[in-house]
């Protein structure tokens, strides 16, 4: 009798952007709690939202992380935190310079935004959030492009749930580069207590390698 043949070893090929059906957020903007994890993270101010948030714009391939959290860190803790030292010892003077936190707040979801719409765009993310609504009149910003607003209303109104949101969906369908910051989750117990909702494993179309081997035929095998 003759052996088997045996398939050769399995390969794997690239997945690339365009490739990835399109898909809304994974769960709601205001869903933190959905993973522990990134939810304790998202809560602490000072370094570890900033870190995500850094960590999704690498993962999407958007800046580098080290650039994205130096701007993220400057913007949101220490223009603030400057000002309210001054306010602290120059109450005059901070009152006059108290605009620039604004500032700081809208150059924030400006460049929050920027790097959302690109994860949209590489990842094939659709859909608006429960933020849609509260800033539909600045929708003249964007041409009345309502994922654009939704998604600049998002960082201006709660800065770290869009950010957790983000992280979410790319550690659920193990994207980018963020497997290497956060296990994927498991199969059936996607936040760590047994619970299967609202995660599952994701599909082989979701994910970035998708295994491809040679098809051996009922004839070769004698």
């Amino acid at each position: 009798s003759h052996a088997p043949v045996v398939p050769p070893p399995m390969t794997y090929h690239a997945v690339e952007s365009s490739d990835l059906p399109p898909t809304r957020w994974s769960d709601g903007t205001f869903e933190c709690i959905n993973d522990p994890q990134v939810c304790v993270l998202g809560a602490c101010p000072m370094g570890c939202v900033q870190y995500l948030y850094a960590a999704n714009a690498d993962a999407a391939g958007v800046e580098t992380f080290e650039t994205a959290f130096f701007k993220v860190c400057g913007l949101t803790v220490v223009v603030p935190n400057v000002l309210g030292a001054i306010v602290a010892t120059a109450p005059a003077t901070g009152a006059a310079l108290s605009p620039l936190n604004t500032v700081a707040s809208f150059a924030m979801a400006w460049f929050g935004a920027a790097n959302r719409g690109a994860m949209r765009r590489r990842f094939s993310i659709t859909g608006v959030s429960e933020c849609a609504w509260v800033c539909a009149c600045s929708k003249f910003m964007f041409d009345g492009d309502a994922e654009r607003t939704d998604d600049f209303c998002c960082y201006l109104c709660c800065f770290p749930c869009a950010v957790c949101q983000e992280t979410r969906h790319l550690r659920r369908h193990n994207l980018g580069t963020i497997a290497g910051r956060f296990k994927p989750y498991d199969d059936g117990n996607a936040n760590g207590n047994g619970v299967n909702k609202p995660y599952a494993a994701p599909s082989p179309a979701h994910m970035r390698h998708v295994p491809g081997a040679r098809v051996v035929h009922p004839g070769e095998l004698k």
